[in-house]
């Protein structure tokens, strides 16, 4: 279920008039307290709309669909190496050769020992050996890197710091600390060094005692990745034929609304400290406008809204029933994804307010039910090009 979940996740709906009727039902199940507690939210204006399903869907096929996808999601040993590799390397740190220099400037690498002692005792995190650091990076506190600047190879100084008053750690946050630092050598990076990739390199970074197990890991990866990708793909592929082979005309007030309801959402989601969404969309967006922002919300709704009528027709012809204890086993999964610690709070994110959210969240369930039930009785192929049926 997770591509329509992630197609339908930025707007909240409404039902078709026999699925209103389903809604109702639930609806008269709703207690007083959280009745009221919606009453004082904002009302969705989607939940507001009635429409006739079967007069905005006219359904083509959509049994036994001929789908067809170039990727034959298999995971080849070439792959396998390569990718291990390439994240080895990425993850390498870099091989440095020493220099004849002797004093210390703004932009040398110097290898350093060095303890942060605060009242006189070491404090944790501040003692490292064999350590390189590039003057000016800004990888330290205030001071540090600048002190170091005119020190001799072999010198040991100590610098009085103080950490900055918001540090994360609360123990160290605006501490007055010394740290003591031995100038070891001055080194540069050594461009001709080859990466090798072995068992000592694997066991320090990716706890596998061998290359071999590594790779294994990396395989299991790969295969993991590959078979999610060909569920959302062979998913997106079968909307894309649904969407041929069906005539949608999206009411216009069903669109508006959801559009109004998408721009609330998403501003309950990003401006609850007080920010507007102007400022919001200046200092995320690149400057986006408020103009182009509805454009691209209504855009994204309208195609979103096809798929979605599309599978409450089948749904409707199909006489498709939601199963509670399904949909809560998926409410869960929701929540445990995405961090949420009530479904209240899952259903709220995805919705103008607690009751449309649930709302919503039963459609999106109900309408992945059809699509499970298309792409199942579907004829697919992989490794094939549409052009090459």
């Amino acid at each position: 279920m997770v591509l329509l979940a992630a197609v339908l996740s930025v707007s909240a709906g409404a039902c078709g008039k026999e699925n209103q009727k389903n809604s109702q039902a639930d609806d008269n199940q709703t207690d007083t307290q959280d009745e009221k507690q919606d009453a004082k939210e904002e009302t969705s204006k989607a939940d507001q709309v009635s429409y006739d399903i079967k007069k905005s869907v006219t359904l083509g096929d959509y049994i036994g669909l001929k789908v067809s996808l170039p990727n034959e999601y298999k995971v080849t040993k070439e792959q396998v190496e390569d990718y291990a590799l390439s994240m080895a390397q990425y993850n390498a740190q870099p091989v440095y050769k020493d220099t004849n220099k002797k004093t210390v400037e703004e932009g040398d690498i110097v290898n350093i020992d060095y303890e942060g002692k605060k009242d006189g005792e070491a404090f944790e995190g501040g003692t490292a050996s064999g350590y390189h650091l590039e003057i000016g990076s800004d990888n330290f506190i205030d001071g540090f890197e600048d002190g170091l600047i005119g020190a001799k190879v072999g010198q040991t100084l100590d610098l009085n710091l103080t950490f900055p008053e918001n540090y994360p750690s609360t123990d160290l946050a605006g501490a007055a600390v010394v740290f003591t630092v031995k100038v070891n050598k001055i080194v540069k990076e050594d461009p001709d060094a080859k990466f090798e990739l072995n068992d000592e390199y694997v066991q320090q970074y990716y706890q596998c005692e061998t290359v071999a197990e590594y790779k294994k890991k990396v395989k299991s990866y790969l295969e993991a990745d590959n078979k999610k990708n060909k569920e959302l793909d062979t998913r997106q592929e079968v909307i894309n034929k649904l969407q041929e082979n069906c005539e949608v005309t999206i009411p216009d007030e069903l669109l508006d609304a959801r559009v109004a309801d998408s721009i609330v959402i998403f501003t309950n989601r990003n401006c609850s400290d007080g920010t507007s969404l102007k400022d919001y969309l200046t200092s995320n967006y690149n400057g986006m406008t408020e103009e182009d922002f509805q454009s691209d919300i209504t855009n994204e709704v309208q195609t979103n809204l096809k798929t979605e009528l599309i599978l409450e027709a089948i749904v409707e012809k199909e006489g498709l029933k939601l199963e509670e204890e399904a949909f809560q086993e998926y409410v869960q999964q929701q929540m445990e994804a995405n961090a949420y610690e009530t479904a209240e709070d899952f259903y709220k994110a995805n919705g103008v307010n607690v009751k449309s959210g649930e709302a919503y969240e039963r459609k999106v369930f109900l309408c992945n039910q059809a699509l499970d039930m298309v792409v199942e009785q579907a004829e697919i192929k992989y490794g094939v090009a549409p052009e090459e049926e």
